[in-house]
């Protein structure tokens, strides 16, 4: 599709087949309204990384702390700041409640949306090395996310560590519902948890490293990564989909299985399927 701009887009949201929102380098923010993509009045220049959106409204993060919220079709700068560490995850599951991820030196934080304010929680045992990159919440306020080589459920106060066949670093996650949710990361890894069965790995040839993941419902699944790589599951199998870029990919969304986003370097954005 045509881009406005040449900024690496890092992720994409999506309302309905006429509104949707990607967020980038360089504060990039646009949004789709049916027809074309055009500059949505981003309030910075930082880097943002990931964005959310609930029920009319959203939430981006970025680069120093940057977290931006949408109201009223406007996009404005949080007062005062969270941190000044990059967040890089946030999600929402009503405009009451959403969570974004960060990290202070070893530390990481967890931070709250209660439809008021922001509580920050410490989160964890500090490390230096590891890494929360993304977050997703369903309907009943369940969250996951992916930390380092696990996937991580909140239990109300806490993250508690869904156990993994697998020591390497996952990158984005995605959940169908409080009971199923799949994950990507390095090495061509996915893994799908059930409540009912566990985790199960599997990794694909020629091992891309995958940056991102979405689905309409547990069988119809998109992952997204380096070299334009774009993988389906249809609820048996995982199959390589014919990606028309070599760019790499880092996000993907949609309204349903017929509009589907993705996102990735150089103003990439696709449409499908």
């Amino acid at each position: 599709m045509p881009s406005t701009t040449t900024a690496t887009l890092r992720d994409v949201a999506v309302v309905s087949p006429t509104e949707a929102y990607v967020v980038g380098l360089r504060g990039t923010v646009l949004r789709w309204d049916g027809s074309q993509w055009s500059a949505a009045g981003s309030p910075t220049s930082l880097d943002l990384y990931a964005l959310t959106l609930a029920e009319g409204g959203g939430w981006a993060v970025g680069e120093g702390g940057t977290l931006l919220s949408l109201a009223s079709g406007t996009w404005s700068g949080y007062s005062p700041p969270l941190t000044a560490a990059p967040l890089t995850g946030i999600a929402a599951a009503s405009s009451r409640s959403a969570m974004a991820a960060g990290k202070e030196g070893d530390q990481h934080y967890t931070f709250v949306w209660d439809g008021a304010q922001w509580t920050k929680l410490a989160t964890g045992t500090p490390h230096p090395y590891t890494q929360m990159p993304d977050i997703f919440m369903v309907a009943d306020g369940t969250a996951f996310a992916a930390k380092d080589s696990s996937v991580v459920r909140w239990t109300g106060t806490d993250w508690e560590s869904l156990t993994t066949p697998t020591t390497t670093s996952l990158q984005a996650v995605w959940a169908a519902s409080a009971n199923e949710a799949f994950a990507v990361g390095s090495s061509g890894v996915v893994m799908r948890w059930r409540s009912t069965a566990g985790l199960v790995m599997d990794q694909l040839s020629p091992y891309p490293f995958l940056h991102g993941v979405w689905g309409s419902g547990s069988s119809d699944v998109w992952a997204v990564g380096s070299g334009g790589t774009i993988l389906h599951w249809n609820g048996d199998d995982w199959t390589q989909v014919d990606s028309p870029t070599t760019k790499d990919l880092y996000g993907v969304s949609g309204s349903g299985p017929d509009d589907v986003w993705i996102v990735g370097a150089g103003g990439t954005i696709l449409h499908g399927p």
